[in-house]
């Protein structure tokens, strides 16, 4: 019981190596479908230099087109950065290949990178994502629409009656209105139960039902490996992990940020047991008899293929 989540990243300039990344990912969620994997997420960054996904709905289309059951989730889906009328028509697609398996969290973004890259006034996101979630919504309903003084209308229309699953995602108390006013499913990134109530006294007030909210569990880490030698796995492939974290950390303000390590080194990283763990069998099998399924990032930090597989093989066997 696993999930399987792809950035692809990695420093490699060479576009065959990028190839082969891509090519890999598509593999591994096509062999997880029958051994155990619940889903697969993808993510979303722009002006990344290690090329860290910025076009997930391509890849959503490739491992449904390799797929037939396992669920792809978009998380998260940066709606700001998006020409909307394009965006619906293109997710409408994706959810007729899919046959309804992509879902998405939405988020408003936070880097001032991504915003330049696009032009966006990072200031207003957090009412243009609200106003384009809306917007998504009616024209998935086939009618025509106003917007920006015309009339626009989206064919086809999507596999799933109303549109793909949105979900809303984010940490704050803004985010936990916006998902209540909306009648989104809230993504809380924090452990703060707070949020919730905010979330459903919002979602009360707009007249709304509320779809449910999922609090983060801080002791669930967000990138595992299983191996019979940990020592030995932090040794192989420990800078990887180590890479990723470097990543996230420099996007964010300091300790205390939820799921993100501020570790310097591999052994300080290792020491945390925190976000990135490197898990035994039998540990492994403990966390999912908890509940709680191993979440797995198979080509963390740019893994080479050939490394990667056999830890990917290790938290399957869990699930055999």
């Amino acid at each position: 019981m696993y999930l399987a989540r792809f950035a692809m990243r990695t420093d490699s300039a060479e576009p065959s190596a990028r190839a082969d990344l891509y090519a890999t990912a598509l593999e591994m969620t096509a062999w997880s479908e029958s051994r155990g994997c619940l889903s697969v997420i993808i993510s979303e960054h722009h002006a990344v230099p290690d090329g860290y996904l910025p076009s997930p709905l391509p890849l959503a289309a490739a491992m449904a087109a390799r797929t037939t059951k396992i669920g792809i989730n978009v998380s998260a889906l940066l709606l700001a950065l998006y020409e909307p009328i394009k965006l619906a028509e293109d997710m409408a697609v994706l959810d007729l290949i899919s046959r309804g398996r992509v879902s998405y969290v939405v988020g408003i973004g936070y880097r001032d990178e991504e915003f330049d890259l696009f032009g966006v006034d990072r200031r207003g996101r957090g009412k243009l994502v609200e106003d384009r979630i809306r917007l998504l919504r009616q024209l998935w309903t086939g009618d025509v629409v106003e917007h920006e003084g015309r009339a626009v209308t989206v064919t086809p229309l999507p596999y799933s009656k109303g549109g793909p699953m949105l979900a809303y995602g984010g940490g704050t108390v803004a985010a936990a209105e916006r998902a209540g006013r909306l009648g989104l499913y809230f993504m809380a990134n924090s452990a703060d139960t707070a949020l919730e109530s905010v979330y459903r006294e919002a979602a009360e007030k707009a007249g709304v039902r509320a779809l449910g909210c999922r609090l983060m569990d801080p002791a669930m880490p967000l990138t595992v490996f299983v191996a019979d030698d940990p020592d030995r796995a932090w040794s192989e492939i420990g800078h990887y992990l180590l890479k990723d974290a470097t990543s996230y950390a420099s996007w964010h303000s300091g300790p205390g940020t939820p799921n993100v390590s501020f570790a310097g080194t591999v052994e300080e990283l290792k020491a945390e047991r925190g976000a990135y763990r490197i898990v035994t069998p039998d540990e492994g099998r403990a966390m999912i008899a908890a509940g709680q399924p191993l979440s797995l990032q198979p080509l963390v930090g740019g893994m080479p293929p050939d490394v990667a597989w056999p830890y990917l093989e290790a938290a399957a066997e869990l699930s055999g």
